[in-house]
């Protein structure tokens, strides 16, 4: 899901098709940037590519405007 002029910053659901961690088990969503799994890059030194996706259920959380600052 593309941002639209950099204003907008996406968030994914992923899971990582190697050790099965994802957002569930890892407790936040992936940032746009993030499309390598930290666990496996961590404990095996091992680049796997997540497999990511939206879901209605996060989608109002997963969109954060560009210039907010959580509280």
């Amino acid at each position: 899901m593309a941002a639209s002029a950099g204003l907008d910053v996406w968030v994914w659901c992923f899971h990582c098709p190697e050790c099965g961690f994802g957002h569930q088990e890892l407790d936040h969503l992936a940032a746009d940037q993030e499309i390598h799994c930290v666990v496996c890059l961590e404990e095996d030194g091992r680049l796997v590519q997540l497999h990511r996706w939206t879901d209605d259920e996060w989608a109002p959380q997963a969109r954060l405007r560009g210039g907010l600052v959580a509280a």
